[in-house]
């Protein structure tokens, strides 16, 4: 057999980017991180395998060696059990013969000849390197299931002790690490300490795109790493580069803009912006580019950015691509330190758009020039009646402010998501389009945010992120601050291409990857649309519960059912109620429910004073940590005095109330129209109250767990 000399320079060898390393090579890289290989060792004849064989002791495992044959098993190189010389030469040359069938052009190395090890628990520990967030490590049932029961865990490299304990609590496994029915379990420090080692494995070796130790077998005092497979794959690491964000406050709140393609023909997007500006009420100077306009909607027009007289604090610019590098070359010279790219026609669209965008990004950079966009929708700050934003949600008549700082990477889910927020009596404080994201990113907002006094909680719509330590930092500093950071991802995406030849890439997929690091970060991940708006307004309100204890209060049984349901999916408890329960008693009659879920009846809401008083002993049980209150069908005007008993319970209170209501609108609108003046948000199905609570739950528990009181 030909001598092995392809191996990976990285390790100490000369294998391309790109391609995997045999087992023998993979087996002898982690023994210098003293990881626990089953003893092995490659022989190029079967005199020497028989050799190995007699100095480790049988039974043995043979493994045949080749760069060309990654499923070992699948193509017929894998012998076990093998319990005497003759197995081993019989073994040895089908090994040969196999290889070659699966691969007539196959080098093969040798056999690697492996003790046979005995049965026990068997885990895969995997890494994965995502080209967002770099390395990851993966936990999981092991063995030939993995890619179908899928029950794993992952973590940002590095990992802590912690972390690892974390991990394990998440598998659906864990019973059987822990030890179940008088079986003892898995001596866990011997994770530990093979997870701290993969830490040293990848500070030291980055170019590890793709790690498999599947099956990693544990018996009673021991662990053996079984199989090991090892992508090499050579990355240029992303290094994180600080924004001066100083000029961002010309921005958010400029006190002179100029319009740069405003228009007198509303119908055109140049005209549409600088008439959401000057209807919405904004008090700055204000300045229209037009070289063929004498005034734009009473407001002198100049012929260039040059031209304008006074100071210009922001530059929106909304005229062809082609055009936009000559009048960022004026911004540059007008001192203009913000600008705001609403035109397209750049990296979205090619190559070509790609490289203009690239000159108008060097043109900024020169003049020192933060920009928002290109293909940008704007910015629109309710509080300060500042819109610079052309989004059709500036139609509506009623722009409601508040504290919800929205970001965008998507401008027409992100204006459809305004609408209806407004619709619903949902206030933001910020609404950012960030789209192309050439310079200013949506970490960057989410630092502002965090300093922004009128912004309670951040949310996102994300596609991807382009600076992921920029995002960890920002995540990090909202977590501080106690401003909770909100995200939708879309893109769901595929697993890529070479994922199909290891265990890891094929469960730790892209999107799985996101959802961990969210985690990590103290990041809640939003899950459906409507949830976006709900659990948002929900954190500009609600106080956080101090725990997962709830109280339900409904007048339906069937109400009951469903709420208990629901929430015992979500791991939120449903205490017993024991003294409050006698004192609910006096206000209900016999045939309804006294214990947790509360029953109160229809004949209750009949009398919504007796309604308030059940509410109030709930509320004040110390076993209860928030309250959820589910109406059906209560009409006005007793709709309305519920809704006046709630509105006061939960003023007087720093319990969370959230309230749903599944009956129509229009049966209670008096009702409804004090929860709105009352910026109380109610929620028309079972499943949407009962997962804000859960998001306000899962938020007061990643407070805790991070250590922030």
């Amino acid at each position: 057999m030909a001598e092995n000399k392809t191996l990976c320079a990285g390790l100490g060898t000369d294998i391309q980017s790109g391609a995997f390393l045999m087992e023998h090579e993979g087996a002898d890289l982690l023994r210098k991180y003293e990881l626990p290989i089953a003893r092995s060792t490659i022989a190029k004849s079967k005199e020497q395998a028989c050799q190995i064989a007699t100095e480790i002791g049988y039974p043995i495992v043979l493994k045949g060696m080749s760069r060309e044959i990654i499923h070992k098993s699948d193509a017929g190189v894998v012998k076990v059990n093998l319990k005497n010389e003759d197995e081993l030469t019989s073994a040895y040359d089908e090994i040969v013969k196999n290889a070659l069938k699966n691969n007539p052009g196959a080098d093969i190395a040798g056999v690697l000849v492996q003790e046979f090890v005995p049965k026990g628990m068997e885990l895969i520990f995997g890494i994965k390197k995502d080209p967002t967030f770099g390395h990851q490590l993966v936990i999981g049932l092991g063995g030939i299931f993995v890619e179908i029961i899928k029950d794993f865990s992952m973590r940002m490299m590095p990992v802590s002790v912690d972390d690892v304990e974390e991990m394990l609590k998440e598998l659906k496994s864990y019973q059987m690490i822990e030890g179940y029915r008088g079986k003892k379990g898995i001596n866990k420090q011997l994770i530990y300490t093979i997870c701290l080692s993969l830490n040293d494995l990848i500070e030291e070796h980055p170019e590890i795109e793709e790690l498999d130790l599947n099956p990693v077998i544990f018996t009673d005092n021991d662990a053996y790493i079984c199989d090991v497979r090892i992508l090499i794959t050579k990355h240029k690491e992303k290094e994180l580069v600080r924004k001066d964000l100083s000029h961002l406050k010309q921005m958010i709140n400029p006190q002179s803009i100029a319009v740069i393609g405003a228009s007198t023909n509303e119908k055109k997007n140049g005209g549409r912006l600088f008439k959401y500006v000057v209807e919405n009420g904004y008090k700055g100077k204000l300045f229209p580019i037009n070289p063929g306009a004498k005034e734009v909607k009473g407001y002198k027009a100049y012929p260039s950015l040059l031209e304008v007289p006074d100071e210009v604090e922001l530059a929106c610019i909304i005229v062809a691509a082609k055009h936009v590098p000559d009048v960022m070359e004026e911004c540059v010279a007008k001192g203009v330190k913000a600008a705001i790219i609403y035109s397209s026609g750049f990296a979205e669209t090619g190559e070509e758009g790609k490289k203009l965008q690239e000159q108008i990004l060097a043109i900024a950079k020169k003049g020192n020039i933060l920009v928002l966009g290109p293909n940008s929708i704007g910015i629109a700050s309710p509080n300060n009646n500042i819109y610079t934003a052309f989004g059709a949600a500036l139609e509506t008549k009623v722009k409601v402010p508040g504290n919800i700082g929205f970001v965008s990477q998507s401008g027409a889910m992100g204006s459809a998501l305004l609408s209806r927020a407004w619709e619903q009596g949902a206030g933001f404080s910020r609404w950012i389009s960030v789209a192309n994201e050439a310079d200013l990113t949506t970490s960057d907002f989410m630092e502002v945010l965090i300093e922004d006094e009128l912004t309670k909680v951040i949310t996102v719509f994300m596609e991807g992120i382009k600076n992921p330590k920029a995002f960890s930092l920002a995540s990090a500093r909202a977590l501080k601050a106690k401003k909770p950071v909100l995200v939708y991802k879309t893109g769901r995406s595929s697993i890529g291409k070479r994922a199909v030849q290891s265990h890891t890439g094929s469960i730790a997929g892209d999107d799985a990857v996101y959802s961990f690091v969210f985690k990590k970060f103290g990041v809640l991940r939003i899950n459906r649309i409507d949830e976006i708006i709900d659990v948002s307004r929900a954190f500009t309100v609600q106080p956080l519960p101090k725990g997962k204890r709830i109280g339900v209060i409904t007048a339906s049984g069937g109400a009951c059912s469903i709420i208990a349901d629901l929430c015992s999916e979500k791991g939120l408890e449903i205490p017993e109620l024991v003294d409050t329960s006698e004192e609910i008693k006096k206000y209900i009659p016999p045939f309804g429910s006294a214990q947790n879920p509360v029953d109160v009846t229809a004949e209750v809401i009949a009398v919504p004073e007796m309604f308030k008083k059940v509410v109030e002993n709930v509320m004040k049980d110390p076993n209860i940590d928030g309250i959820i209150v589910m109406l059906t069908t209560n009409a006005d005007p007793g709709a309305f005095i519920i809704a006046q008993s709630l509105i006061e319970i939960f003023k007087e209170n720093d319990k969370p109330l959230v309230i749903g209501r599944l009956g129509a609108d229009n049966i209670a609108p008096q009702a409804m129209e004090l929860y709105n003046k009352e910026k109380l948000p109610v929620y028309p199905t079972p499943e949407r109250v009962v997962s804000v609570m859960d998001y306000l739950v899962k938020y007061s528990e990643i407070l805790k767990e991070k250590g922030i009181t």
